[in-house]
């Protein structure tokens, strides 16, 4: 390629844009009068109307033409219109609902119904609240009157148990003796009852299955063992007492008769009808 043929393609190439004088009307010519032909058609005065016949496929008539059968429906979708009826009908009749219902009538129906069903569950939690109520204040009742029988029972025990160191209370208190009750008791006897007159407190234990009966008498002295011996046993037993020595006491027996000091007091035990044994009067004089 030569040089000028580039310098002229690069001057072609970097020309400038000018504005299209196209659609200015200095630059269009205005148009002048048509010198067509018009042409003018009309209408035969032997066509009176159109033809009232459509031709079809060039030579046949409508009236000559085969009749169209209707469209039937495939036999699936028929089958399927059954089944769908079927079920319809299975739900009517699961539902008890009629085709002349309308859905109004449904949508009051099932209210009427949810209120009924709440009203009744109503009704049963108020009536096992109060069944509840009753069955609670019932056991309150029964409760409290059950407490009321034990602590009853409770205080007459008590009272029992120790009417006799009361009973020995007060007899200590007006003949001034500091008396005191056996702990020990032999089996089968119970206090009958307790006098003081003289100085002195007798304890009575009956016996009521064999009639036999326990007396032991308290009365203040100022003697010890040694004076108890010279002035009462020597003279109110008989010669083959007994000296028994058991937790610092001296007790001197003669058969079911003792006697023995204690805090500068005097304790005379005897029975009727009742062998007592050494080991019983031991134990009677060791408990008080």
């Amino acid at each position: 390629m030569q040089r000028t043929d580039i310098d002229n393609t690069a001057r072609v190439a970097h020309r400038q844009v000018r504005s299209s004088t196209t659609l200015n009307r200095r630059y269009v010519r205005r148009p002048g009068q048509s010198t067509d032909v018009a042409v003018s058609i009309k209408k035969s005065p032997a066509v009176s109307h159109f033809r009232s016949e459509i031709i079809s496929s060039g030579t046949t008539n409508v009236k000559t033409a085969q009749k169209i059968a209707p469209a039937q429906s495939h036999p699936l979708q028929t089958l399927a219109n059954q089944r769908v009826k079927m079920m319809r009908d299975s739900s009517v009749q699961k539902t008890g609902l009629v085709s002349g219902v309308t859905a109004k009538q449904m949508k009051d129906d099932a209210i009427q119904k949810a209120l009924t069903s709440t009203m009744k569950q109503d009704k049963k939690k108020t009536s096992s609240k109060k069944s509840n109520k009753m069955h609670f204040g019932f056991g309150r009742v029964v409760l409290a009157l059950s407490c009321a029988a034990v602590a009853l029972l409770a205080i007459v025990y008590f009272v029992n148990l120790n009417m006799p160191d009361i009973s020995l209370r007060v007899a200590a208190m007006q003949t001034g003796i500091e008396a005191s009750y056996p702990s020990y008791v032999p089996r089968d006897y119970s206090l009958a009852d307790i006098t003081s007159q003289d100085g002195k407190i007798t304890l009575n234990f009956k016996n009521s299955q064999t009639d036999s009966s326990i007396v032991l008498v308290e009365e203040k002295s100022s003697w010890d063992s040694n004076a108890l011996l010279a002035n009462f046993v020597k003279n109110e037993f008989s010669e083959n007492y007994t000296t028994i020595r058991e937790q610092g006491l001296t007790i001197y027996v003669d058969g079911s008769k003792a006697t023995w000091v204690n805090g500068g007091v005097v304790y005379k035990l005897s029975s009727t009808n009742s062998d007592l044994t050494k080991k019983q009067i031991k134990s009677i004089a060791t408990s008080l």
